[in-house]
């Protein structure tokens, strides 16, 4: 039997594995198993990471139109069936740098986040905190610690729209705290979503 395709999630991005069967404790996975999708999550990661690996798989199930399996599978505690599909299982203690800071925990920093298509593929990457970021042709996710707000530009694609809207809830899971989450379509945005980004 063929092994899966592994995926590791970078910064946003997902990154095939060379070595599919190396899992490092302190990142986060996705493994495609066909029909079956595994979110292997290492104990040490971040909150970022744990995001985006279970934002990817529901990206990769909409991809399979709702007909995936979606399993998460805590780093350390490997049923038998997943070590199986791989030759040469392994755990180490290598860790990739996250997106989110543990700074923005303690201070309240307001994040924004780029949602956009390339080809088949949807992807989501901080940029610059300024009304400059935001681009007509794509979707803007703003954390405004009590509020996430989805800003939708005019000529975003249907799909970035439906992306947006699913990443906004993975995010609000697995960020601490409690947030509203409120969808602004460009030229209707409330004051106070301008109040919240320079």
């Amino acid at each position: 039997m063929a092994e899966p395709t592994t995926y590791h999630i970078q910064k946003g991005r997902l990154v095939k594995m060379k070595d599919p069967g190396k899992f490092a404790r302190g990142d986060c996975f996705l493994v495609d198993a066909g029909t079956k999708i595994y979110l292997w999550i290492g104990p040490n990661s971040s909150v970022d990471e744990k995001f985006l690996t279970a934002a990817s798989a529901v990206m990769r199930d909409t991809a399979l139109e709702g007909k995936g399996d979606i399993d998460r599978i805590e780093g350390g505690n490997e049923p038998d069936d997943f070590k199986a599909l791989f030759d040469d299982f392994q755990l180490t203690d290598e860790d990739t740098e996250g997106i989110l800071k543990k700074v923005q925990m303690e201070t309240h920093e307001h994040k924004l986040w780029r949602v956009h298509r390339e080809g088949d593929e949807t992807y989501f990457a901080e940029v610059k905190l300024s009304k400059d970021s935001l681009k007509s042709d794509d979707v803007f996710l703003l954390d405004a610690w009590d509020d996430i707000f989805v800003w939708r530009g005019k000529d975003a694609t249907s799909r970035e729209k439906f992306d947006g809207n699913i990443l906004a809830r993975r995010y609000d899971a697995e960020r601490v705290g409690v947030q509203e989450i409120e969808l602004i379509e460009e030229g209707q945005e409330p004051e106070e979503f301008f109040k919240s980004i320079p």
